[in-house]
């Protein structure tokens, strides 16, 4: 593996900044794909001949082939990655009409009908701000064979046969390094795409410490709304739904739509804040409109879930205490005691914890001001136009968790070596982090200073079945085997 990496890096050595990976679709089919890069240091064939021989395990199956003639090719046994050279452009491709056709436009110096799209301009976009690397798909040309004119296609969920691109990009401003996706959609986000609200205020975060670990908050539309929207999704494709829901309302006297959804509102907030031993210290936050309507709805549900299974054991105790002009909730189990579930109402949000020091905590925490959104961890991962409202966050600091745990693991002296340098790079990629998204009109943002975990999005793209994950996910098959090329 060492020597693999070494050759990589004297094989970029010869090579310009930019290097282009590119994949055609016509219909139902993707092309396979072209590497365009420039040329800049003399040697390149007779190192990647060189580089070639030396790691193949087989003489009779070459991984990478030098053609002189793009027109005159006899590609060797076991699809090799077919190289051409000319005028300090690099051309590759595992196909060999691919590569025939890039050559013929490189010659003819023309880019063809692709600089008059609108997803070229996309591309020409993203350049003109600078970027370390940029991946753009067409999602129009994706999604094509699910999204039928004239017929309803269940194959997708309403709003995303709108999708329109999926850049995702990587640069430095002014010193932080960020990570940028976007899915941008035709028109006005519908249907499933809509979901996501727009920038907004979080004061569920009120409710979470800066002793958080990982935390999950999003800002959605009318819960009542998304519900009958999902309702209708379910109803689609299942004739017996709305008898079921029927039923199920019938049996508990509860009503989905205005019961459980109307009385909601568009924060939730779910957060593991404090202790992970013995018992992790979750706390899950809800915007709540009408904590009356929410609250009998509750007790409905409890008396029903009774009726149904008391017979056999399995009944929930739902209890109430006062503690001074607060009145907490408790939902357990007789047969699992481990399993209680408490929460309270507090200026319209419903915090739910495992326990009544949880809730206590964090409604003090919120008086003091002692909160996860204020803290100096947490604001020094704020985006660097210092923009506070979003969409949609996920934060981690698990290395406060972590350390106590691999300090007790290691402590044991059961690990293996490898199992020894996995733990350690666990524990390296512990720092905090923050990505947050933007639900704007015609497209979701998603970005973030520091990646998940440790892996920024540049390395998430290359963490597939030995190969790029997000190009797989949309191209399939495309970039392991040839497939027919594209007509234009």
């Amino acid at each position: 593996m060492e020597d693999v990496l070494n050759d990589v890096k004297t094989f970029s050595s010869y090579l310009g900044s930019e290097i282009v990976f590119a994949v055609g679709k016509d219909g139902a089919h993707f092309s396979a794909p072209v590497i365009l890069a420039k040329v800049e240091q003399g040697g390149l064939e007779d190192f990647l001949q060189k580089t070639n021989g030396k790691h193949s395990s087989d003489a009779s199956h070459t991984a990478l082939q030098m053609v002189h003639d793009p027109w005159a090719i006899t590609p060797a046994t076991g699809q090799p990655l077919l190289v051409y050279i000319s005028n300090n452009l690099l051309i590759a491709s595992p196909d060999a009409s691919e590569l025939q056709a890039a050559a013929t436009r490189a010659k003819q110096g023309s880019s063809g009908s692709f600089a008059g799209t609108p997803f070229y301009q996309q591309i020409v976009s993203s350049y003109q701000q600078g970027a370390e690397w940029i991946f753009c798909a067409d999602m129009e040309q994706i999604i094509a064979p699910n999204v039928q004119a004239g017929s309803k296609s269940h194959e997708l969920p309403p709003g995303i046969e709108d999708v329109r691109y999926l850049t995702m990009e990587h640069r430095e401003i002014g010193g932080k390094t960020e990570s940028h996706a976007d899915l941008m959609f035709a028109s006005q986000r519908q249907g499933v795409a809509s979901w996501l609200a727009a920038p907004a205020s979080m004061g569920s975060l009120e409710f979470v410490s800066p002793n958080a670990s990982m935390v999950t908050s999003a800002v959605i539309k009318n819960p009542k709304s998304i519900m009958e929207e999902i309702f209708t999704m379910i109803g689609s494709g299942d004739e017996n739904f709305a008898e079921h829901l029927a039923e199920f309302e019938s049996k508990t006297g509860v009503n989905v739509l205005n019961d459980i959804a109307a009385p909601l509102g568009g924060e939730v907030t779910m957060a593991f804040d404090g202790p992970v031993l013995p018992t992790p210290r979750w706390k899950l936050i809800l915007e709540v409109y009408d904590p009356a309507t929410l609250q009998s709805t509750v007790a409905k549900l409890v008396d029903s879930f009774n009726h149904e299974a008391g017979t056999q054991g399995h009944s929930l105790q739902l209890t109430t205490q006062q503690v001074n002009s607060r009145t907490y909730y408790s939902i357990s189990s007789s047969s699992r005691p481990n399993s209680e579930i408490d929460y309270t109402y507090v200026d319209n949000y419903l915090i739910a914890a495992p326990d009544m020091g949880t809730l206590s905590a964090a409604i003090q925490s919120r008086a003091a001001g002692y909160t996860l959104a204020h803290s100096s961890t947490f604001q020094a991962l704020l985006p660097s136009d210092g923009y506070t409202n979003f969409s949609a966050i996920f934060y981690h600091n698990i290395g406060p968790v972590l350390g106590p745990l691999v300090a007790q693991v290691k402590s044991s002296g059961a690990l293996t070596a490898r199992q020894q340098q996995s733990i350690d790079a666990l524990t390296a990629n512990s720092a905090p982090g923050l990505i947050y998204a933007y639900g704007e009109p015609d497209r979701i943002v998603v970005a973030t200073n520091t990646g998940f975990m440790g892996f920024d999005l540049g390395t998430l793209l290359t963490m597939g079945n030995n190969g790029p994950l997000l190009p797989q996910m949309f191209l399939g098959g495309a970039l392991r085997q040839p497939m027919p090329r594209p007509t234009q």
